[in-house]
């Protein structure tokens, strides 16, 4: 009796530890069924998810580029750094191209190699989505003003000068040369007088203020007495 007892209870261990395998096995396949599963997700999200761009940093190097190349005197560096920075602002455009700052930086590119009117036609866009803006103005005025257009460059100048430029020594320089060019004299003289003020380095000026007095008083009544 106690080996038939002993034999039935062999067996029941048996189905235990068959079941407990089974179940172990089971929960293997389930899990690695997980994983294959979460794998393939992955796979596809990376394949179909746009990547992160960092439109702030791209912005801060396509500036760094863009000054760097505007003040740079030899012509094939200075057009290295401007196809650069051009680069950067037409992708940070397609991303905003309601930017005026962007549109105004890519204009004044285009200028400076040689694309007027893609020069112009950025400009436009800059100063009709910000008709105000000093610096979208200030960059059309010298536009107009490299060009000798000096009504049109005069009067995006006097835009930028009465909306927060009116302390830039280029602009007042611009607007002294311009009214110089146009026979208005007093004004020349009030801008190359405040030139002087903001950027008393500049060669010649004291001479300039000086004999436009002597053509502003020889045409006035006081001459004549």
């Amino acid at each position: 009796m106690i080996h038939t007892n002993s034999k039935l209870l062999i067996v029941i261990l048996a189905i235990i530890i068959a079941s407990l395998q089974s179940g172990i096995i089971k929960a293997e396949e389930d899990v690695s069924v997980e994983t294959d599963t979460a794998d393939v997700e992955s796979a596809v999200m990376s394949k179909y998810t746009k990547p992160v761009i960092d439109y702030k940093k791209i912005e801060k190097e396509a500036d760094a580029l863009f000054y760097t190349g505007m003040e740079n005197e030899d012509r094939t560096t200075k057009e290295a750094y401007l196809d650069q920075a051009l680069t950067k602002y037409m992708l940070l455009l397609s991303e905003n191209p309601f930017d005026a700052a962007i549109n105004t930086q890519v204009g004044a590119i285009h200028d400076n190699l040689g694309h007027s009117e893609a020069a112009k036609d950025y400009f436009t866009r800059a100063v009709n989505l910000e008709n105000l803006n000093p610096f979208a103005n200030f960059y059309f005025g010298e536009y107009y003003f490299s060009r000798r257009e000096y009504n049109e460059a005069l009067k995006y100048y006097l835009v930028a000068y009465n909306n927060g430029y009116a302390n830039s020594y280029e602009v007042n320089l611009k607007l002294a040369t311009i009214y110089e060019k146009l026979g208005d004299i007093q004004k020349a003289q009030k801008h190359y007088i405040q030139t002087k003020k903001l950027n008393p380095k500049i060669s010649g000026l004291g001479d300039k203020i000086k004999s436009l007095r002597e053509v502003y008083y020889s045409k006035s009544d006081y001459s004549r007495k």
